[in-house]
């Protein structure tokens, strides 16, 4: 039986395969991974004994470039431009599609019929897509709809998109093809093992040799560096390219370890070289070259792997949903924000976006090239949150969240909660640019952004003596408030829309839209945990239905959930009794029993009366 490797550049399309494999039976080992991480783990299974690879798109055609194993593409079908177009069908904003002359031929067709008007970038090669979409750009495109690469190009200039996923009849296609091609290629796989071997690790530039020291191949990194072509050299022997590759001292094992630092037009390089291994004998060599600056680009990224908080701000400007005018104007306020380098404090409910509004500002800064980091201050105890914002020495000792966020922006959420001790630091580092670790001794400069959120407005915090007006003087230099999803119900359409979309991409799926019973339902929501909430909700609903709408009859006990949570708990106990007390005393009852019912947390308490926390604090105290 054919042994088929599938790399799915996304995880929707693994899902398919495995559904589709429990049926056919065949013998077919699926991995995730786009692009170069996809060609990272086909490089890594490419010597046990595959026949055949099949991917799609981008991730495919850079698989058959590098790898021996023939790569059968996952095509893009009718069925699968049908049901994309078929989700935007009804969006207001300008639709572009971008992808290879066959696929645009087919979505023509296809929103022809549907009456839809979009605008078509063809591209021919991967290095069309960033000119594309920068025309898109300039056509006053909102959402490109396209493969994984051309999707994740137009998120990274701010722009909706939406993935063209692949159904089971392209799936199926694709495994019928590979086993036709598997048939084929049987016999040649024992010419191979020379060029596997070459090319088994990755680095940035190769150059193989054989026992003599004749240059056998030269990848394109390497031609690019030497300013060469390869068939040029090829037979030459590879000290004339540059004296540092010759292979003496490795072939004759007078060096433990061949690993120096060159440099070749005004670029650093590190050079390691190795003997090649075939059937136990030294076959050759490769000399593997990578430039230093990546070298230390991969640092910095490892670096922020290692602390937790460091995220990756995907979101931008043209990616939030605001329908609604009030959202509108503190969107095109922040964007404002982002063009300089002041303090941001923004405020909203838990569930409201905040955090997608900091990764905005961040994308549209001068920073964005740096990175974001995220700390949530009700997280941890105040030792834990001195700790994750300051960093620690000693054993176990770790980088803290200011150091991680150098020349990047910061972003502290619930900021009324940290600990007066915590603030008192947390100013010292903002006046001094400067940050010492706990237990440390010495300090560490610091260049950083900071963007603050809290649930309410921080001056009752103030006056309740929890928060610093000092430092509230410091975070606010410029202000924000986004409403609550039930403020701004007219986004809840679009909102369901990107959540749907990004479902589809994540699962194996392609939902199209929801009925119009389900979207009144929706609307009439309170929405108490916000856009949180809906997305929560959008995606239960989704893995619930069935077809390609999503029908009341299949989801109404998750509505039915949806507005048991929406309802205000009651006041426990017995009703209270108001004969013969005045006002005053109801009032002073009624307040002690809600403190009571919400563990005496005055935010929650003031909530449920409907006053603020001042108020409120102002009444406990009379």
């Amino acid at each position: 039986m054919t042994r088929i490797l599938v790399i799915a550049p996304y995880p929707g399309l693994k899902d398919i395969f495995h559904e589709v494999n429990d049926d056919l039976k065949k013998n077919i080992q699926i991995e995730i991974g786009d692009l170069y991480k996809g060609l990272s783990i086909a490089k890594e299974l490419e010597e046990e004994g595959f026949d055949t690879i099949i991917s799609r798109g981008a991730t495919a055609r850079l698989l058959r470039k590098h790898c021996k194993i023939p790569v059968i593409e996952v095509k893009i079908s009718g069925y699968d431009i049908l049901r994309t177009l078929t989700l935007v069908k009804g969006y207001p904003g300008k639709i572009g599609l971008m992808s290879y002359f066959n696929t645009i031929q087919g979505a023509d067709a296809i929103g022809t019929l549907l009456e839809m008007d979009m605008s078509f970038y063809s591209i021919t090669r991967e290095e069309d897509i960033e000119k594309g979409i920068k025309k898109a750009v300039e056509d006053g495109v909102q959402v490109i709809i396209g493969d994984v690469i051309s999707t994740s190009v137009a998120r990274d200039f701010g722009l909706n998109a939406i993935l063209i996923t692949s159904g089971r009849e392209a799936v199926i296609e694709s495994i019928e093809e590979a086993e036709q091609m598997s048939y084929y290629t049987q016999k040649e796989k024992k010419h191979r093992h020379f060029f596997e071997a070459v090319i088994r690790e990755h680095p940035d530039g190769e150059i193989a040799v054989n026992r003599k020291g004749e240059i056998q191949f030269l990848n394109e990194k390497a031609e690019k560096i030497f300013g060469i072509r390869n068939e040029q050299v090829a037979g030459k022997q590879v000290g004339k390219i540059h004296p540092l590759l010759q292979f003496e001292d490795v072939f004759n094992g007078r060096k433990k370890s061949d690993e120096t630092i060159f440099k070749m037009h005004g670029e650093d390089y590190v050079l390691r070289k190795s003997t090649l291994e075939i059937n136990g004998k030294t076959a050759g060599g490769v000399a593997f070259l990578q430039e230093i600056s990546e070298v230390q680009r991969i640092e910095s990224r490892i670096r922020q792997m290692l602390f937790p908080n460091t995220k990756h701000a995907s979101m931008h400007f043209n990616q939030l949903v605001a329908i609604n005018y009030t959202l509108k104007e503190q969107i095109e306020t922040a964007y404002k924000f982002s063009r300089n380098d002041l303090p941001v404090l923004i405020y909203g409910e838990p569930g409201t976006g905040k955090q997608s509004i900091a990764q905005a500002i961040h994308n549209e800064s001068s920073r964005k090239e740096f990175p974001f980091v995220f700390i949530n201050c009700e997280a941890y105890t105040a030792e834990q949150l001195e700790s994750e914002l300051f960093g620690s020495n000693g054993i176990g000792g770790e980088q803290g969240a200011f150091e991680a966020a150098h020349n990047g922006t910061l972003f502290i959420d619930a900021i009324g909660k940290m600990p007066p001790s915590v603030q008192a630091k947390v100013i010292n580092v903002l006046q001094e640019h400067k940050v010492i670790p706990v237990n440390g001794e010495h300090c560490i400069p610091v260049n950083v952004r900071l963007i603050s959120a809290h649930c309410c407005d921080l001056k009752e915090e103030i006056l309740e003596g929890h928060f610093r007006e000092d430092l509230l003087h410091l975070i606010n230099g410029a202000t924000l408030t986004i409403p609550a999803l039930r403020e701004r119900k007219e986004d809840i359409p679009e909102l369901v829309r990107w959540f749907i979309a990004s479902f589809n991409a994540k699962g194996s799926k392609q939902i199209v839209g929801l009925r119009p019973n389900v979207l009144e339902r929706l609307k009439q929501a309170d929405w108490r945990g916000n856009v949180q909430q809906l997305k929560n909700i959008v995606e239960r609903i989704c893995i619930a239905s069935t077809g390609p709408f999503i029908d009341m009859e299949e989801i109404t006990e998750i509505i039915d959930d949806l507005y048991e949570e929406d309802t205000p708990a009651p006041l426990k106990g017995n009703l209270l009794e108001i004969a013969n007390k005045t006002l005053e005393q109801l009032e002073k009852e009624i307040i002690s029993r809600v403190l009571e019912e919400e563990n005496y947390n005055q935010s929650h308490a003031a909530k449920r009366l409907g006053i603020n926390r001042s108020t409120l604090w102002r009444k406990v105290k009379d």
